[in-house]
């Protein structure tokens, strides 16, 4: 019988199917088998050198390290540093838009020369009252002569009592009038020293706001960050920049489960993502007393024993925390060793309890339990 081109097509394809098939099975039993005799070799315990350590991650942070925030809202006029320039304390480093602010300074230095011109001596408040007084006295000393000619005129009754008492009367009250005047002399100099003493006051306050408005470096140290650039508007207290003086060290979280086996002064070995190459040597220099919630562990600070010469902040970094080392010891390894500290010999396939010390991802140390001549199987999962 004669087949169509597709019915051969299908026929190939079957047979196609079943040879692939067959060869799946091949080889799914010979990496049984291979597993199975790689089982049945099993491995001998062996002497090795191991670490405890506690890792952790983290990055490198400039000791004394801050954010430059604004005083006042307002559009970024004028941006006078970049990553990476070095800056003085007192330096202005950013300016921030103060048309209106300006204009109270303004109108504060006008209200100033304003109350000073009032309380200068020429001032005709002031010459006016003065005048007043001056007046006064001269009325004064009139009065004061006629007063003393009634008195001598009354010794002889050459005048009336009524006409002497009514000069009397008008001398005390030139006295009186002038003592007026100068009282109010007095509070007018008061009052308009007063005014210059606040006038003065209020320009001070709006050239201090004013000053808000330039953004000053607080210390000498490091341009790190910059977030803003000329035009953005900025909002009271919000960060500009990152800034930065002293030394680089490492700022590391560690696990809750760890922490308690971190102390100070603890060697740690580092590694920078920018140079894999070196371990770095570090001391453990602080720890933080409480949790960190956003990192969600706890953080600790190391400082470099051993700098690396060229290291930037903020490097990512991994740690190992040094707990202890032992030398030449027994170990298997870790995927060897049962839950409960016990392993599984090849002979009789007998479950076996030991004693370890030292444990890593890789080897277990076995303290007791072992001599190194036993052969050990994977345990049962």
């Amino acid at each position: 019988m004669r087949l169509g081109n597709k019915s051969i097509r299908v026929l190939l394809y079957s047979n196609y199917i079943i040879i692939m098939k067959h060869i799946f099975i091949s080889i799914l039993v010979l990496s049984a088998l291979l597993f199975s005799c790689k089982n049945k070799e099993g491995i001998k315990p062996e002497h090795k050198d191991i670490v405890d350590a506690v890792f952790a991650s983290g990055k490198a942070v400039t000791v004394n390290q801050y954010k430059v925030t604004a005083n006042s809202e307002g559009y970024i006029t004028t941006s006078l540093v970049a990553e990476g320039d070095s800056v003085k304390m007192g330096q202005t480093l950013f300016r921030i838009q103060n048309d209106v602010q300006l204009t109270q300074v303004t109108n504060a230095m006008e209200n100033l020369k304003y109350a000073q011109t009032k309380m200068a001596s020429d001032a005709p408040q002031i010459q006016q009252l003065e005048e007043q007084i001056n007046q006064a006295n001269i009325k004064k000393q009139t009065d004061s002569i006629n007063f003393g000619r009634y008195q001598n005129l009354i010794a002889t009754n050459a005048v009336s009592k009524a006409d002497y008492d009514n000069v009397g009367l008008q001398y005390k009250n030139d006295i009186s009038n002038i003592k007026v005047l100068q009282k109010q002399l007095a509070d007018l100099k008061q009052n308009l020293t007063l005014n210059a003493t606040n006038a003065k006051a209020q320009l001070q306050i709006q050239q201090q706001n004013n000053g808000f408005y330039s953004v000053i470096s607080a210390a000498n140290g490091l341009i790190l960050n910059v977030y803003k650039k000329n035009g953005d508007y900025v909002k009271k207290g919000e960060a500009i920049a990152d800034m930065g003086n002293g030394k680089v060290i490492a700022r590391l979280q560690v696990a809750e489960d760890d922490i308690n086996r971190i102390q100070l002064n603890q060697l740690v070995l580092l590694s920078l993502n920018t140079d894999k190459t070196h371990v770095y040597k570090a001391s453990v220099s602080k720890i933080y007393p409480s949790f960190d919630a956003t990192s969600q562990s706890f953080i600790v600070e190391a400082t470099f024993t051993e700098h690396p010469q060229l290291l930037k902040d903020g490097t990512q970094l991994q740690a190992n925390f040094i707990i202890k080392e032992k030398k030449n010891v027994l170990v298997i390894p870790a995927n060897y060793l049962a839950e409960g500290d016990s392993i599984t010999l090849q002979v009789e396939h007998k479950k076996v309890g030991i004693k370890t010390g030292i444990k890593t991802l890789e080897w277990a140390e076995i303290t007791d339990g072992l001599t190194g001549n036993e052969i050990l199987e994977l345990p049962k999962k």
